[in-house]
């Protein structure tokens, strides 16, 4: 036995039918290009992203090789800072009226051609019988006359120079008083 569908419910099914094609054929190609549009908004977003993040990584390396570099610099600075002489000099009083000036290389490597000088202004005069000493290793020292009288400054500048193994000149300024 067959049953029989209602006119009704048919032409219901068929105009379901009709819309469903309709949607098919036009609406999903819409949908299709809405969701390929969203797509690459949200791809050219990320690209804009991957370009700011590489070109903060860029910067980053920039400044962890500019960081590096000054590292190195320092570190370099140092080790040349400790290979280094350093002479000084100060006027002693060995009694009444009675003085000397004692040099010496407090670096760590020896000191060539030292020579040490006072500046007039400060009437202070300076006996170079040992100078210019021909070289000073590191620890050592040599003394030599001053004679200091009643209008010699009681604070003055000494002024040593010297030069390192390579010929490179150096000098170290001090203020000093007696």
């Amino acid at each position: 036995m067959e049953v029989k569908m209602p006119s009704e419910i048919i032409e219901i099914w068929n105009i379901a039918k009709e819309i469903i094609k309709d949607i098919a054929i036009y609406i999903m190609p819409i949908a299709a290009v809405l969701v390929s549009v969203i797509a690459l908004i949200k791809s050219n977003k990320c690209t804009q992203v991957q370009v700011k993040l590489s070109e903060m990584e860029q910067k980053l390396q920039e400044y962890d090789l500019a960081l590096k570099k000054y590292e190195l610099e320092k570190i370099e600075r140092e080790v040349n800072r400790e290979k280094r002489a350093c002479v000084e000099a100060r006027i002693i009083k060995i009694s009444q009226g009675k003085y000397k000036l004692k040099v010496w290389n407090s670096g760590d490597v020896t000191a060539y051609n030292i020579d040490v000088e006072i500046p007039s202004e400060y009437n202070i005069i300076l006996m170079k019988d040992k100078m210019p000493f021909e070289y000073l290793e590191p620890g050592n020292g040599f003394e030599e006359h001053v004679v200091v009288h009643m209008q010699s400054s009681r604070k003055f500048k000494i002024i040593c120079k010297w030069e390192d193994k390579n010929g490179e000149q150096h000098f170290n300024e001090q203020i000093r008083d007696c």
